[in-house]
């Protein structure tokens, strides 16, 4: 082989669920099985990009008070704005060298919070992401916030608050 046709090759993006689902079977109806199909959707429209772990960490007891679609839009521009500002070129010229795109859910009692954290050395597409879907998100009575992260990157949240008389109760 020839010096010339020894170029990187592109690998598609991967998905790695960090907590397998207690019941697989039940997976597609969850919210977990949702984020996992946007991000693999995600996934497969990024193909030709640099290598991205997206990582989810996302209980199988977590439910959100919203339909899967109405949260598939938001968190699927979240996804790809992080999986695209984590590949490219920092201002500098240097790249992160950890490529990684964490969902993660946390459920306060009161609301759901999704959140998309990502290792990018620019924020701008994030921030600017944030800044599209914002109204969106507050039409359905979301909440959407961003917080630069210590080690680089962008950690958004979006927040599903609880019907009334939904909420969970304390264990």
């Amino acid at each position: 082989m020839a010096p010339s046709d020894r170029s990187p090759r592109r690998a598609a993006p991967r998905i790695i669920p960090m907590r397998p689902p207690a019941r697989p079977e039940h997976d597609a109806h969850t919210l977990r099985g949702a984020l996992g199909r946007v991000a693999a959707d995600v996934a497969r429209s990024v193909h030709g990009l640099p290598t991205v772990t997206i990582s989810l960490d996302v209980p199988d007891a977590h439910a959100a008070d919203a339909a899967p679609e109405a949260i598939a839009t938001p968190l699927r521009r979240l996804l790809e704005a992080a999986c695209a500002a984590v590949v490219a070129p920092a201002p500098r010229g240097e790249c992160p060298t950890v490529r990684e795109v964490l969902v993660t859910t946390v459920d306060t009692g009161s609301a759901l919070e999704i959140e998309v954290a990502d290792s990018a050395a620019d924020v701008s597409r994030q921030e600017a992401a944030v800044a599209e879907l914002r109204p969106l998100v507050e039409r359905a009575g979301w909440t959407l916030s961003a917080v630069a992260c210590p080690d680089g990157g962008l950690a958004v949240t979006l927040r599903i608050p609880r019907r009334r008389g939904h909420s969970r109760a304390a264990a």
